[in-house]
């Protein structure tokens, strides 16, 4: 009696999706968004070409995925300095050195990550919630340093002065990383003065 042969098994390749995102991260930070072809990225990963859509629909979905990991690793980041056992002064200096450490280490994907042009992270409610869990954590340090009233507006002038900061020392070379705890203090302290009546 002849058996039937084995039911195909899905695609696998260890695990090509990771594999794939690993490979998209290290062609973002050399060749940036616009370098960055599925062709190319499967060739990277050790896959076929048609592996990148196995997993993702278009380049855009692959960026929108790098940008949420992004946001997941600035939430993380955000969340130890909240959670931290440091005053709460010390916590907002925290959560400013490793937003700027983060920018300058990994600076493509700080730019795809504020990008619109690039991806409209509304579309993907995935990345648009880690966008809006990390800022969440800065208002939670923030929000042990004033009263509940001036929360929003006292997150967004940290927030401003820390990302700003960031950009012009990836874009125009500003300073560089020996600076980065300096800066972090004086704008905790600009911060502090920020919602004074």
């Amino acid at each position: 009696m002849k058996s039937s042969p084995p039911p195909q098994q899905p695609y696998h390749h260890g695990d090509a999706r990771n594999a794939l995102l690993r490979a998209a991260s290290e062609i973002l930070e050399t060749s940036g968004a616009a370098g960055l072809a599925l062709r190319q990225l499967a060739e990277r990963a050790g896959l076929s070409r048609q592996a990148p859509y196995n997993h993702f629909a278009d380049k855009q979905a692959l960026l929108a995925e790098l940008v949420k990991q992004g946001f997941e690793r600035l939430g993380a980041d955000m969340k130890a300095a909240a959670d931290s056992d440091l005053p709460p002064v010390a916590r907002l200096t925290k959560a400013g050195a490793s937003y700027i450490a983060f920018a300058q280490q990994t600076p493509a994907l700080f730019r795809l990550m504020f990008s619109k042009e690039l991806v409209d992270v509304a579309c993907y409610p995935k990345a648009s919630g880690a966008a809006e869990h990390s800022f969440a954590q800065l208002c939670k340090i923030v929000a042990a340093l004033t009263s509940p009233e001036t929360v929003a507006d006292m997150s967004l002038v940290a927030w401003s002065l820390v990302h700003g900061y960031a950009t012009l020392c990836i874009e125009t070379g500003l300073e560089g990383p020996e600076h980065r705890a300096d800066r972090a203090a004086l704008f905790t302290r600009a911060v502090l003065g920020s919602v004074q009546p």
